[in-house]
């Protein structure tokens, strides 16, 4: 069988489909990826075009829009990642979905979904300096992407490091080597209460979460379901991602909204209190290891492949 993963507006949605991929081309199925322009394919797989000459009989599709995919005549199930926002609204019922969050991170709408699991990262090593010995509870600053919608402002970071680093605990933030002295500068050399900020690139965002008790991001799907599977607690700052409204919901995570103004995202106060709730509170800490068990239990990408031909004959 012919199958295309295809999620033409965002990398992050197309990395997120990798081990899916892979395992249906380990099932003996052909498989292609299309990504954004300019994107490369998914690593091991080959990409595909408009103009090549290779219809699919299956695709699966994390483009916006209900009918993306079916310009190529074929089944269209659709991957709806956690940040899903069609623009055509509710999915059709005819057609079907995949849904990597566990069930208590789904939309109200998104019930009748076929369930996969997505490896956790484990690329890289992290530097000694943070694989030493350390005292003190970790927090992961992941301030998201450099240009996309979401993303901290330096001045937005430097505030909720402050606001962390007064709780008397250790701050990693996940910020290219290209930034960080300038903000490294701006906090100064070992920070308020004499705690230091350590950086690390965000290519390490899977081995830093595994040292850590909480992490605050921008709401990503990629960022969200890897403290997911870590059994790390969550504080989402950002206004129109779902993910922040789905972990508090569920309480293993908090919402702040933004504001223009990095000193009105909330007062260090208010930062510090989120998440001192989200390090000591306890509650927060417990059902975040019971949605860690949760996305355990899903579906593997072996699993998940040999269904593809089933909801390919439907």
């Amino acid at each position: 069988m012919r199958v295309l993963f295809t999620a033409r507006h965002s990398v992050s949605h197309l990395l997120a489909m990798t081990a899916a991929a892979r395992a249906c081309a380990s099932a003996g199925h052909e498989v292609r990826t299309v990504g954004p322009p300019g994107a490369p394919p998914a690593a091991g797989l080959p990409g595909t075009s408009p103009d090549d000459d290779w219809h699919p009989d299956l695709v699966v599709s994390a483009e916006d829009g209900a009918t993306a995919g079916t310009r190529h005549g074929a089944r269209v199930v659709r991957w709806t990642p956690l940040d899903h926002r069609s623009a055509d609204g509710p999915t059709p019922a005819r057609f079907a979905r995949i849904d990597p969050c566990p069930p208590g991170l789904r939309g109200d709408e998104e019930t009748d979904t076929l369930s996969v699991r997505q490896p956790t990262c484990h690329a890289g090593q992290l530097p000694y300096r943070l694989r030493e010995p350390h005292h003190l509870l970790r927090v992961c600053l992941r301030p998201g992407p450099p240009g996309s919608p979401e993303s901290w402002s330096p001045e937005r970071l430097l505030l909720v490091a402050r606001a962390a680093l007064r709780l008397d605990v250790e701050v990693i933030a996940l910020v290219p080597a290209a930034e960080r002295e300038r903000l490294a500068v701006a906090l100064g050399p070992h920070g308020p209460l004499g705690s230091p900020l350590r950086f690390a690139e965000p290519e390490l965002l899977g081995p830093v979460l595994a040292t850590c008790v909480a992490v605050a991001h921008e709401g990503g799907p990629d960022v969200t379901l890897e403290a997911a599977a870590h059994g790390v607690t969550q504080l989402v700052i950002a206004d129109a991602r779902p993910a922040g409204d789905r972990l508090d919901r569920i309480g293993a995570g908090r919402r702040l909204v933004t504001a223009e103004e990095p000193r009105e995202t909330g007062s260090s106060l208010r930062l510090r209190r989120h998440l001192a709730d989200l390090l000591y509170g306890g509650r927060a800490l417990a059902t975040a290891q019971r949605l860690r068990s949760a996305i355990a239990a899903l579906p593997s990408p072996e699993t998940f492949a040999d269904r593809l031909e089933d909801l390919a004959a439907r």
